[in-house]
This record gives structure tokens, sequence and C-alpha cells, in this order.
């Protein structure tokens, strides 16, 4: 037995036994590195958000961004249509008042889309053309960001991790959101998606943009910068400057919800 599937097995019977928890919170004082992490995005989403800010994490796949926006004092709507990792995201943040579960994904309009579960769970997702093998596929109900808006209220801040989807998901979109973001890759296909995102966005009035490089809670840039410069750049000189990994994520700030 490798030791992905022994670690696999472990993880299955720690949710399964209610364990979960306690075998995670000991998973990170042995692997100091994971506990690092989740303090340094605890500490960005309070530099970000105000004590009992509702924020959408879309995309919530094993719950990392819940996790930590809820001990930033948030309140959290995470959706996640995929089946395989919804035992473990609920088990991680279902004991939480302040977290709730929607098992749809987000698109341009309500429809049933075929998910592609692929081998490693964080790429999995409802675009096919998207690195990874598929090993099966499922049919999911598809709610707009408009809709979810319409149940929850609008929220302060929302989190978008789709693998490829970001335009389905803000096509879905009609109004301003206080805080958003959303993944984006240095390669041609997709450099040409992110600005069409970015154009989307720009119909909701001033905003300014930052970035933060692939798995970090840290902005590359020193400032903020309006949303129309950001487009004219992107993507500047990313490939010489952005540490580790050709991709990360924008984040945009609405001037118009901050006037409001």
């Amino acid at each position: 037995m490798s030791l992905m599937t022994m670690l696999a097995t472990a993880k299955r019977v720690s949710i399964t036994t209610g364990l979960y928890r306690p075998a995670r919170w000991l998973n990170r004082r042995i692997r100091p590195h994971l506990l690092r992490a989740l303090r340094n995005d605890i500490e960005f989403y309070r530099s970000l958000l105000s004590p009992g800010a509702l924020c959408f994490d879309v995309g919530a796949n094993i719950g990392d961004k819940s996790e930590a926006l809820l001990q930033a004092g948030a309140r959290v709507v995470a959706f996640e249509p995929n089946p395989l990792v919804t035992p473990e995201l609920q088990a991680r943040c279902g004991y939480h008042r302040d977290w709730t579960f929607v098992a749809t994904a987000i698109g341009s309009g309500a429809a049933i889309a075929t998910l592609h579960v692929r081998e490693s769970h964080g790429s999995s997702g409802l675009a096919v053309e998207w690195p990874g093998n598929v090993l099966t596929t499922y049919n999911v109900p598809v709610v707009t960001l408009d809709s979810a808006i319409q149940c929850f209220g609008s929220p302060s801040y929302c989190k978008i991790d789709v693998e490829g989807w970001e335009l389905e998901v803000l096509e879905g979109l009609t109004q301003p959101i206080s805080l958003i973001s959303f993944e984006f890759h240095l390669n041609d296909r997709d450099i040409r998606k992110t600005k069409t995102c970015l154009e989307k966005l720009i119909r909701f009035g001033p905003s300014h943009a930052n970035i933060t490089p692939a798995e970090t809670s840290m902005f590359h840039l020193k400032k903020w910068i309006p949303l129309t410069e950001f487009l004219a750049w992107f993507p500047g000189d990313l490939n010489d400057t952005l540490p580790g990994y050709p991709y990360g994520d924008i984040f945009i700030k609405s001037d118009v919800t901050e006037q409001r």
C-alpha cells in the first residue's frame, strides 16, 4: 500500500469516526507549514474583512478557505458540487454555526451540468479542458451568483476557485460585489479568458485590483491599481516577477460598494 493510499484511508476513517478535526489539528503540529499557511490566511482575511462579514466560498473543495474565513470571524456560504469531497468539507466546517453549505456549482444560468472529477480533487470542475485525468463524472445543479445573492444577501467577499469556469461564474452576476477574487494562469488561453473576466467586472463601475501569487496570502503589487489600468497592463511582467508557480488570484475591490 502506497503512502498516499494510507493517508487517504486514514482520512476516511477519521471522518467516519468523528475524529477528523482532532486528527487535522495533530497533522498541523506534525507538519507546521500547514499551520503557518492557515494562520497566514486568517490574518490576511482579517485585514480585508470586518467581523461578521458575509462571504461566498465558490468552489469550496475541502474547505481550506472556508475554515480560514470562519476563523477570521466571517460568516460563510460555501458552494461545492463534488460529492466526493463533501464528507471532508462538512467534517471540517459543518460544526460552525456561521457556515452554510450549498451542494451546487455556480455558473451563467440555472442548469444541470457535467462535473468532471479528476485524480486531484483540486482540479475537478465543470470545464472540460483542464489538466488532470478524469476519474468519473456527475450531473450537478448550477445556480447563478445573482440567485445566491437573492437567497443569502450580497457578500462582502466572494472567493471564486473553479478551475477554468471563472467567466461562466461572473456571467451570472449583474451587480457589484465589494470584493471578489478569482484564479488566473499565465498561459495564452487563460490570459485571454482573464482579460474577459476583468472586462466583465469593469462594467460594474470603478474598482481597484491586486494580485496574490499561487497559494499565498500576501499581495504581490505594492498598491491597488485602478481596474482599467490593471486590465491594460495585465499580465505585464508577471512571468518574470511572480514567485513560485505561474498562477495566482486577482482581487477586485469595488469603489461603488464602498461609496454606499
